[in-house]
């Protein structure tokens, strides 16, 4: 996808179908920073793409246990969920780098609060409520 690539989503499933899109060149390694209010499809882009590389189970948003692994065929699928998170500490520091520089697939909501973690080749998506059911889906770096 090119960097200036952006949808109108005008359901959940669309942002499911375009996740899968996204995540299909995908070697191992990537980093995905998903910025958006609560409510905006995050963890639906994550249910997409967790979908495309074989997970069978559910898909839920990591709120609570900060972190969730996804077996896929493939590679596995770390969804990391910050909105909770008010410091990062030493030790959760370098758990986050170790997942974030892992060979997998690595989804972060909240990313502004661990910046400086993030790898160089992180695509920052930027996903804005337009009405409902509608949104913006645009990658922004």
């Amino acid at each position: 996808m090119d960097t200036e690539a952006s949808i109108i989503s005008k359901s959940p499933e669309e942002t499911i179908n375009f996740a899968k899109e996204l995540v299909k060149p995908c070697q191992g390694g990537e980093v995905f920073a998903l910025i958006g209010e609560l409510g905006s499809g995050k963890t639906q882009l994550v249910k997409g793409a967790a979908l495309a590389l074989g997970f069978k189970g559910e898909v839920t948003s990591p709120t609570f246990s900060l972190v969730h692994c996804y077996e896929g065929e493939k590679f596995d699928i770390f969804h990391i969920d910050l909105y909770r998170v008010e410091n990062v500490d030493s030790t959760l520091s370098h758990y986050l780098e170790e997942i974030l520089y892992a060979e997998a697939i690595c989804f972060v909501e909240w990313p502004q609060k661990i910046e400086k973690l993030l790898p160089p080749w992180t695509q920052y998506w930027e996903i804005t409520i337009i009405a409902q059911n509608e949104r913006k889906i645009k990658r922004i770096r």
